[in-house]
């Protein structure tokens, strides 16, 4: 997976996309090279949304088909290793949507244990990612049975509670199109997560979900 700036990741992936829309999931040699294309290209998109701070509400959607296309890649063992790699850094992309991360997880891991039965040797990030599994699904689990206090926290960092539930995950994306649309001539730089965190708690709001920001849960805390 190459990350060169100078080309259009979303041009990229559309055309790959294009090329399998409609069909079913194939196992000859040209369909398999497009998919691992389709997941690499998902995961650029990703990264840079994150990167750029725009258009963050299509990371969920590049995780989504990412992870069908590459589901059906981990049933070949050729594409494993270049599956580790996709599945690790689209790992690193989805935050605001936990049980989405775990399924990402758990597929991370299931391509993990694949490596370490072809190779014969443990990897360590096998239980970093084991480790993740269980503290997400642990914490999915308070917030559905109400036990917030429960929830334990990712780094030093405090987040609102909120963020595990069902609910969150159902409308976040629908509130960063709406935030992010209100701040467009807004420069990405000193001071713009606290004009991104205000418009976000107004669109949570309005979607039902009262939302507390990183510097509500963290007073002490200077954010740039």
């Amino acid at each position: 997976m190459t990350d060169n700036n100078e080309k259009d990741y979303r041009s990229l992936l559309m055309q790959a996309l294009a090329e399998v829309e409609g069909k079913p999931l194939a196992s000859d040699g040209k369909s398999l090279d497009t998919y691992e294309d389709i997941c690499c290209g998902c995961v650029l998109v990703a990264e840079k949304c994150l990167r750029e701070q725009d258009r963050l509400w299509e990371v969920a959607d590049m995780a989504r088909t990412c992870l069908h296309y590459a589901s059906w890649l981990e049933g070949f063992d050729h594409k494993i290793n270049a599956l580790y790699n996709v599945m690790r850094r689209l790992s690193e992309t989805v935050y605001d949507h936990p049980r989405l991360r775990l399924r990402v997880l758990r597929l991370f891991q299931t391509v993990l244990h694949r490596i370490e039965a072809q190779t014969g040797h443990e990897l360590g990030a096998s239980e970093d990612v084991r480790r993740d599994i269980s503290r997400i699904s642990s914490n999915i689990s308070f917030a559905e049975r109400g036990e917030f206090d429960s929830i334990k926290d990712e780094g030093h960092l405090k987040k609102d509670p909120v963020e595990w539930t069902e609910k969150w995950e159902e409308v976040i994306d629908e509130a960063m199109r709406n935030a992010l649309s209100r701040l467009e001539d807004t420069p990405r730089g000193m001071g713009f997560c606290y004009a991104y965190w205000h418009e976000l708690r107004e669109a949570l709001k309005h979607l039902g979900v009262e939302w507390r920001s990183p510097k509500t849960m963290n007073p002490r805390v200077m954010f740039d």
